[in-house]
C-alpha cells in the first residue's frame, strides 16, 4: 500500500514529465525511432470460463522497443479480428512491432473465442467475453505498474484500447459500455453468470477505464452508451464494409444473420461529437473490403491513426490507475422494469414503467429527437413523424432503463 501511495504521489509531481517529457525527440510520431523491438510472450493476465467449460489462462505477448530507457510509456492494447470465431494475438504482430518502434508498449491480448449459432444473445455474449477479457487487462497492467514494480516500463494512466475489427468491437465496449443500465433487456438473464459489465477476467479492484479507444473498423451495440466525458477515439472503416457495419444494421455473422443491430463508425462518430467525446474518423467512400486498408497498411489511414493518438497520450491527459474497493461484476445503478409495444411501431408507441421520470427517444446518430414525462403505468408516445429506423427509448429517473424499438 506505501508503495501504491508513493506512486501516485511521483504522479502528482511529474505527471507533465510522464505524460508530457516523453514526447520528444519523435517518440509516438517517429515509425523508424527504435529500429529493433523485444517481445515477450504468453505473459498471463487473468483466466476465466471458456465457451466449452473448464477455466483458460488468458495470455498476452508484449512488445516493446529495443534499447529503451523510458519507463513510464504509454501503452496500446490491440486485440485482434476474427468475426469471434477465431484469431489469434499472433495475428496483430504486425501492428505491435510498428507501435512499439514508435516508442510505445504495445499488448497483444487473448480474448476467448467462438459461439454457438449466432443469434442476438449468442452474439452480443461473445462481444461481453470480448470485452471482459480486455478490461482484465487493462486491470492487470495498472496493477503491475502499481504493486509489482512496472516490471513492463509503463504509464499506467495512458493506455489505450485498440483492435481489429472483433477485436476493435471488443476494445470500444470496454471503453463505453460500462454501466448496467445499459445492459440490453434480451441479455438480462445471462449478465450476471458472464460476470455483469466489468467481467471476472482477473485483478479485481482495480479500474479497466482505458484513456482512449483505437478503432479499425469496430462498432458499438448502441451508440447512447457514448456520453460525454468517455474516452476519446479514433475509428478507420470503410463506408460500404460488408462485415461490420459502417452506419446502423443488422449485424451478420459468417453471412448469418443475428437479429442484432449494431452502429459503426460514422455514426459512433456523430453520436461523440454530439456529446463532445473528443474523436477523429478516416472513412473510406464506396470502399467494401473490411480492413483493406491493413493489407497493404495504407500510410494516410496509419498517419491519422498515430497523430490522434500521439496528441492524445502527449496532452498531459491521463486516467485513472487508483484501486477501488469494491471487487469487480455489475455496476451503476438499478434497472428500471421498461418494455415497449407495439414493436415495430408506426404511429403509436406504448411503454410501461415501474417509477417516474424522463423519457427520450434516441435516434441512430445519437441524437434526441422526443423527449416527454413518464408516469408509473402505461405512457404512450406519438412517433408518426419519425424517420423509418431503429432508436432508443432511454428512460431516466431515480432508476436508469432503456429498451430498443423499430419505426415502420
Amino acid at each position: 500500500m506505501k508503495q501504491f501511495f508513493t506512486f501516485c504521489l511521483l504522479s502528482i509531481y511529474s505527471i507533465s514529465s510522464y505524460a508530457q517529457g516523453d514526447c520528444t525527440g519523435g517518440r509516438y510520431t517517429d515509425y523508424n525511432l527504435f529500429s529493433a523491438v523485444d517481445v515477450t510472450s504468453d505473459v498471463v493476465f487473468g483466466n476465466n470460463v471458456a465457451l466449452g467449460g473448464g477455466n483458460v489462462d488468458l495470455k498476452m505477448d508484449i512488445y516493446a522497443p529495443q534499447g529503451d530507457t523510458e519507463t513510464n510509456r504509454a501503452v496500446i492494447i490491440m486485440a485482434f479480428g476474427g468475426s469471434f470465431i477465431g484469431g489469434a494475438k499472433e495475428d496483430v504482430a504486425f501492428m505491435c512491432n510498428i507501435l512499439a518502434k514508435m516508442g510505445y508498449v504495445a499488448i497483444a491480448p487473448d480474448y476467448r473465442v467462438g459461439f454457438f449459432l449466432p443469434n442476438e444473445v449468442t452474439t452480443t455474449a461473445a462481444v461481453m467475453r470480448g470485452m471482459h477479457d480486455l478490461n482484465g487487462c487493462i486491470r492487470y497492467l495498472k496493477k503491475s505498474a502499481n504493486e509489482d514494480g512496472n516490471p513492463y516500463g509503463i504509464d499506467c494512466e495512458r493506455i489505450i484500447a485498440g483492435g481489429i475489427s472483433a477485436g476493435a468491437i471488443s476494445a470500444i465496449h470496454a471503453g463505453y459500455f460500462d454501466k448496467i443500465s445499459e445492459v440490453p433487456s434480451y441479455m438480462a438473464n445471462d449478465t450476471a453468470g458472464l460476470g455483469g459489465v466489468e467481467g471476472n477476467s482477473g485483478t479485481p479492484n482495480y479500474v479497466s477505464d482505458p484513456l482512449g479507444v483505437l478503432s479499425f473498423s469496430g462498432a458499438i451495440g448502441d451508440t447512447s452508451w457514448i456520453e460525454e466525458g468517455d474516452p476519446a477515439i479514433i475509428s478507420i472503416h470503410e463506408e460500404d464494409d460488408n462485415v461490420v457495419p459502417y452506419l446502423t444494421q443488422e449485424v451478420a455473422v459468417s453471412g448469418i444473420p443475428t437479429g442484432l443491430v449494431a452502429s459503426g463508425s460514422g455514426h459512433i462518430h456523430l453520436r461523440a461529437a454530439n456529446v463532445g467525446v473528443e474523436n477523429e474518423l478516416k472513412s473510406y467512400p464506396g470502399v467494401q473490403n473490411h480492413v483493406g486498408y491493413l493489407n497493404p497498411i495504407d500510410q494516410t489511414a496509419l498517419d491519422i491513426a498515430t497523430t490522434f493518438l500521439a496528441d492524445l497520450v502527449c496532452s498531459g491527459e491521463t486516467n485513472s490507475c487508483t484501486p477501488t474497493s469494491s471487487s469487480t461484476g455489475v455496476k451503476g445503478i438499478e434497472n428500471v422494469t421498461f418494455s415497449t409495444y407495439p414493436n415495430p411501431a408506426t404511429d403509436v408507441l406504448k411503454f410501461e414503467t415501474d417509477h417516474t421520470g424522463t423519457v427520450e427517444v434516441i435516434d441512430a446518430m445519437g441524437r434526441t429527437v422526443l423527449s416527454t414525462l413518464a408516469s408509473i403505468g402505461q405512457n404512450q408516445l406519438d412517433v408518426t413523424d419519425l424517420p423509418r429506423g431503429a432508436y432508443v427509448l432511454m428512460f431516466r429517473g431515480t432508476t436508469i432503463g432503456r429498451a430498443r424499438f423499430i419505426k415502420e
